[in-house]
C-alpha cells in the first residue's frame, strides 16, 4: 500500500467535489496524498495532452487502474484518455515523485507485491 512508504498522511478527498454535487458518503471519498490532492483541486476532468480533449480523471472506485496507467520505470504513463489527463492534472510524474518511486523500487517496495489468496 502507497501509503506505508508515504511520510506524510493521506487526505480524505472528493473524488466528485461537493461543489460539483459530489457527495460526503464512502462512495464519493478517497484517500489522497497531499501532493495529487492538491493539484487535482475541486476538477473532475483535464486535457487529454495528446489530443488535447476535455476528459474526466480516473475514478478510483469505478476505473481500472491497470486499464489507464503502466510504470515506465519509475515514470506513470497514461494509457488512456483518462490516464494521460489524469497524470497530467495530478502532476504524478514531477521529478521529486519519480526519484521518490525510484529509491522505493530499489528498496523491493514499489510497486507493492500482489497479495496471494
Amino acid at each position: 500500500m502507497p501509503f506505508l512508504n508515504y511520510r506524510l498522511p493521506f487526505q480524505v478527498d472528493h473524488i466528485t467535489a461537493r461543489q460539483h454535487g459530489g457527495p460526503t458518503d464512502s462512495g464519493n471519498l478517497a484517500f489522497a496524498c497531499f501532493h495529487c490532492n492538491r493539484h487535482k483541486g475541486p476538477n473532475i476532468a483535464g486535457l487529454d495532452p495528446a489530443t488535447g480533449q476535455v476528459v474526466r480523471l480516473f475514478h478510483p472506485r469505478t476505473d481500472s487502474w491497470s486499464e489507464h496507467f503502466r510504470l515506465e520505470g519509475a515514470t506513470l504513463a497514461g494509457l488512456t484518455s483518462i490516464g494521460r489527463a489524469t497524470v497530467q492534472v495530478l502532476a504524478m510524474n514531477e521529478p521529486e515523485f519519480v526519484a521518490v518511486r525510484e529509491a522505493l523500487m530499489m528498496e523491493g517496495v514499489y510497486p507493492q507485491p500482489p497479495r496471494s489468496a
